[in-house]
Formats: structure tokens, C-alpha cells, sequence
């Protein structure tokens, strides 16, 4: 895809010594977000999926639009799309949104798209935006899961101004109080390195054993591990207790945004509290890195007692998060016939692989611990 200049904005590949650039306006920008870093495009490329970063710019060179946009191949020809958490750019302004809808569709065009998927970072919901975006040709895309779409449609975020003590004074009491019951009972946490994403590896299988959900194989998080750790984008944190491995927690930051990417605790001292301590420590990292949000990531569309997933909310909101609730997934069609067989087939498709990465997930968790050295020592593919 060449670039082309459109008026006052014009929209290119980015360059591989444009990471640096690509990634500080990522980070700089409200709606950043790590899935929209250089850097997670390198972990996401490979086997299944190929990234190719775009950077607007305006007649003085100055960025003001960036995303990273992941094809992937499908089994009977032609690609699709996919923009998670993107693009980032300012949706109410329509010479950049023109100019990367164009740059979308001549992607699309060069890597013979069905579609391309787009996952606005805009919360709440702004019906300006809807229309812009329909004015451009997109459509909404399937609602899927109990999440509402491949990221989750709605997040609890934890607002971080005032510091670690204005965000403890703001917790639930009980929450308070089990942060420093944690303390009292001599959990402590520290900062895991890579090897010990083995250990944090074997907890969360316990985790999902324990709560009924699927998780990764640990190929892949040694690979996150790999991608995000030169750029100090990603922090292990272990909580223990008398030499024993409690809890677990995975933090991603970029810029002014934390996330808490995933955790895990153990099935034993659970009056020990250590997934609060895991909490609170990430929450402290966060804030002395800058941040002004902690992003404890998705939780269900029904935030009522007994949906799918409402236990998690439980413990997630007595950080006393604010629920924010994204733009939702939209498809901008680029070949009209398949896109509509798409919509009558990806059900199937998607469920599929979801089977699949299930299988593979079960079979990655009976290998024998004398495997895992090997997978230290390095992993290369896809995710």
C-alpha cells in the first residue's frame, strides 16, 4: 500500500525505525492503548496473523493518527482486518478520519479483505462518532460472547488521581480491609522475572481449573513476556507467604494507561488475601509510573447476580472502579457478496477456533514439567 496524500492529511505505512514515533503517539493520546503499540503487533505477527502499521500526518509532519491493523488469512482465500482498541486518532475530526478510512481500504484492496474490523477506543459510546463512522460505510459486527465482542465491550477502570492513598481511601471498606489483612497475615509481593512466568504459568491453570474458563498455553505469555518487556511495557508480580506462591498478576502500561492484563491465585491460604495484595501492588506501580487510569479489563454486558462472569465483577468493584463502556465493534465491508456469507459463517468460524485453542490449551497443561525448561529458553511463532 502506497502512501497517498489526501488534502491536509495524508496516511502511510510506518517504518520499522518509526516505532519509536508510532508508539509515543499511541501512549500520548487519551484512547491509547497497548493493543495498539508497535510492540504487541510483534508479538500478534506471525503464524496466523500479519501487522501492518499506519501513521497519519498532517501538512506540517505532525502524527495524528496511528493503527496497528492485523490481517489474517482465511482457509478459503482473501483476509480480514481486525484494529483492536483502534485506530487511534480523534473520531470527531473528518479529515483524519477520511484520510485512515482510505488508508483502510487500500490495505483492505492489497491483502484481498472480506472486511475490516474496527474496535473504536471512544467511551461512552458518542452517537457522533455512530454516524460518522456509518456516513464512511462501516456497520455494526456481531455482539458476541458474554463480553460483547473480542475485547471486551465493557471495562471497570480505576482512576488513579490523588495517588495510592486517595485510591485506598476510595475502595470499599471491606476491600480496605482485606488489602491490609493481606499485610497483617505476611503476604508480600514482588517483581517476577521471565523464567518465573512458569510458576505464574502453573497458578493460573489452578485458576481456570478452579473458576471453569480457558486460558493460554504458556508459549504465548512467554512470548508477551519477550515482545513487551524491552520497552518496560509489563511487570510479573508474585505474591507470597512463607516461601509459598499465592497469587499472581500480569500489569501492562503505556503512557498514561495500566492494565490489569491477567491473574491467578492459589486453591491454598486463600484467609491470606494475596490477590488483594497482588491488587494494591500493581495499583502502586501504576501510579509510580505516571498513570492516571488502571484498566482491570473487561466484565459482563449483565452486571447482575449470577450472569456469566459476575464474581469477578464482585472482587473488581470494590476498587470502586467506573464502569466505562466502549463504541463497540464495527465492520466496514469491502467486498459486499462474501462479507454478507461471512456473517452467516463467522459464528461457526470463530466458535471453531475457540474449540480448537481449547484443545490445545488442555493438551499444553497435561505436558510433563520436564518440557517447560525447554520452552524457557525461548519460543518463536504466533499467539
Amino acid at each position: 500500500m502506497s502512501a497517498t496524500v489526501e488534502g491536509p492529511v495524508w496516511v502511510r505505512r510506518a517504518r520499522a525505525d518509526e516505532a519509536r514515533v508510532f508508539d509515543e503517539f499511541v501512549a500520548q493520546h487519551p484512547a491509547g492503548s497497548v493493543l495498539q503499540s508497535w510492540e504487541w503487533g510483534e508479538l500478534r505477527g506471525g503464524q496466523h496473523w500479519t501487522a501492518h502499521r499506519l501513521l497519519a500526518r498532517d501538512t506540517r509532519g505532525a502524527v495524528c493518527g496511528a493503527a496497528s491493523v492485523l490481517s489474517r488469512r482465511l482457509p478459503l482465500g482473501g483476509s480480514v482486518l481486525y484494529l483492536p482498541r483502534g485506530p487511534v486518532l480523534d473520531f470527531r475530526e473528518p479529515l483524519v478520519l477520511d484520510a485512515m478510512v482510505s488508508a483502510l481500504r487500500r490495505l483492505g484492496a492489497a491483502e484481498r479483505a472480506l472486511l475490516c474490523k474496527i474496535d473504536p477506543p471512544v467511551t461512552p459510546p458518542d452517537p457522533l462518532v455512530a454516524r460518522a463512522l456509518r456516513a464512511r460505510g462501516f456497520v455494526v459486527g456481531h455482539r458476541r460472547g458474554h463480553f460483547g465482542g473480542l475485547q471486551p465491550r465493557f471495562n471497570v477502570i480505576v482512576p488513579l488521581e490523588g495517588g495510592p492513598q486517595a485510591v485506598l481511601d476510595r475502595c470499599h471498606t471491606k476491600t480496605r480491609y482485606n488489602i491490609r489483612l493481606a499485610a497483617r497475615r505476611g503476604v508480600s509481593v514482588r517483581l517476577g522475572r521471565r523464567d518465573e512466568m512458569v510458576d505464574f504459568h502453573r497458578l493460573l491453570m489452578t485458576t481456570c481449573e478452579r473458576d471453569g474458563f480457558a486460558e493460554r498455553a504458556l508459549p504465548y505469555f512467554l512470548r508477551v513476556w519477550d515482545a513487551l518487556a524491552p520497552a518496560g511495557m509489563i511487570e510479573l508480580h508474585l505474591a507470597e507467604r512463607d516461601g509459598a506462591l499465592l497469587a499472581g498478576g500480569v500489569l501492562f502500561t503505556l503512557g498514561r494507561h495500566a492494565v490489569y492484563a491477567y491473574g491467578a491465585s492459589s486453591n491454598e491460604q486463600r484467609d491470606a488475601m494475596a490477590p488483594y495484595a497482588i491488587q494494591w501492588s500493581m495499583l502502586n506501580s501504576a501510579c509510580a509510573r505516571g498513570c492516571s487510569l488502571y484498566d482491570m479489563t473487561g466484565v459482563p454486558k449483565q452486571l447482575v447476580e449470577g450472569a456469566p462472569g459476575y464474581g469477578l465483577y464482585r472482587f473488581k468493584r470494590g476498587f470502586w472502579p467506573e464502569v466505562a463502556e466502549f463504541q463497540g465493534e464495527l465492520d466496514l465491508p469491502l467486498e459486499p457478496v462474501l462479507y454478507r456469507l461471512w456473517n452467516v459463517a463467522e459464528p461457526s468460524w470463530w466458535g471453531g477456533q475457540v474449540w480448537v485453542r481449547r484443545q490445545v490449551r488442555r493438551l499444553e497443561g497435561l505436558k510433563r514439567i520436564a518440557e517447560v525448561p525447554a520452552a524457557i529458553q525461548g519460543v518463536a511463532g504466533a499467539p
